[in-house]
């Protein structure tokens, strides 16, 4: 199991600026029967995508992307994260490639995504709000959706399996549940903790 940790997301007032993220690996190898297995992490990539009119507001990051469908501008911002700031209804997604190499005799077993834990009722109602979802592209191109996300990992015999492609999309609401935001944004977060890739081998 590897568990990638985020820090915060901070929104703030005009001028402020949020804390920076970290990465940290914990690696927790399993048993295999016949072989072995090994779980790696590539980039991480972290974009911004927005709802407000293209030219309206400024970002720290000059690296543009592709906004995903009912967004209009999207921005690269790993390494602009301390710069920006959020507004109600940004996206923020986190991409990464995930190889898992396996040497085996019939290797079956399952490569999870789980997300969930990166936005919460308890950190924030602006966190309680937002929506996780979780996307793996396996290597030959089957997609996989959910709020937790698996794909199934099979070596019939000698070595396989390649590189899968994980987006964890972090939606927040335009307004709060109960009206509109107002001041009540202030030093809210968006969210915290770790997501979590295991691979969990099946009986053959």
């Amino acid at each position: 199991m590897i568990a990638l940790g985020l820090g915060l997301v901070v929104l703030t007032g005009a001028g402020g600026t949020g804390a920076s993220w970290a990465e940290h690996d914990a690696r927790q190898p399993g048993t295999i029967t016949s072989g072995g297995v090994s779980l790696t992490t590539g980039t991480l990539r972290t974009e911004l995508h927005s709802q407000q009119p293209a030219g309206s507001r400024t970002y720290a990051s000059s690296t543009t992307c592709t906004p995903d469908p009912g967004y209009v501008e999207c921005r690269v911002i790993s390494t602009t994260l301390t710069s920006e700031a959020l507004v109600p209804g940004d996206r923020v997604v986190i991409a990464q490639p995930v190889t898992l190499a396996a040497t085996g005799t019939t290797l079956r077993g399952t490569l999870a995504v789980s997300s969930t834990a990166l936005t919460s009722a308890a950190r924030s109602a602006f966190s309680g709000g937002a929506t996780t979802t979780t996307t793996i592209t396996a290597p030959g191109g089957a997609v996989t959706s959910g709020s937790s996300a698996s794909i199934p990992v099979s070596v019939p015999t000698g070595a396989g399996v390649g590189t899968s492609t994980v987006r964890i999309s972090i939606s927040t609401p335009v307004t709060a549940s109960a009206g509109g935001w107002g001041s009540a944004l202030q030093d809210q977060s968006l969210f915290g903790g770790t997501f979590t890739y295991t691979f969990a081998q099946t009986r053959a």
